[in-house]
């Protein structure tokens, strides 16, 4: 069991890894240099223009030019990180928030976001478990593991900005002056 559990931590890290070198993130030689002030602030209105106006593939578009343009851009790595995670493209999202991160620019709804993101990973991972260990050795954890993955939508609502529960109105006070 530990072997398994070894190697399939071994295989993700590999694959994330794999993953990290097909970014569309990644810089591409020389772009920084080859854009003019005038062409970055024009290129920054553009994608600001498409993300007020909720043009999602196009202001992901600009906004990746605009992080391999100007790597330091704190908004624009948030703003790519927030079009990546509305359009489920988790992984991209993640990396965009980490580049945040690393920039110095990680507040509260950063790290609200990539929690989001780990807990949607989390609930893909435990729903492979069903597909993975289909042997009777395995039931307990199949168990657990769909136990955990119900649970991981109820934990999801309670972070939807949608899902704000509403303020609870006062409760009356208790006759003479008892505590509740």
């Amino acid at each position: 069991m530990k072997r398994r559990l070894v190697a399939g931590v071994m295989l993700g890290a590999a694959l994330l890894l794999g993953g990290c070198a097909e970014s569309p993130f990644r810089k591409q030689p020389d772009v920084a240099s080859r854009i003019s002030p005038q062409a970055l602030m024009a290129l920054q209105e553009s994608a600001a223009v498409a993300y007020a106006q909720g043009n999602a593939p196009g202001a992901i578009g600009l906004y990746t030019q605009l992080v391999q343009s100007a790597p330091n851009d704190v908004q624009a790595w948030h703003r790519l990180g927030n079009l990546e995670l509305l359009n489920e493209h988790y992984a991209h999202a993640l990396l965009a928030y980490e580049h945040v991160l690393q920039l110095g620019g990680g507040d509260a709804g950063v790290w609200h976001n990539v929690a989001v993101i780990r807990l949607r990973e989390a609930q893909a991972a435990l729903n492979q478990v069903q597909a993975q260990a289909p042997s009777p050795a395995n039931a307990m954890l199949r168990a657990n593991s769909a136990r955990a993955a119900q649970a991981l939508p109820q934990v999801l609502a309670l972070l939807s900005p949608q899902q704000a529960p509403a303020p609870a109105p006062p409760a009356a006070a208790p006759p003479d002056g008892e505590q509740p």
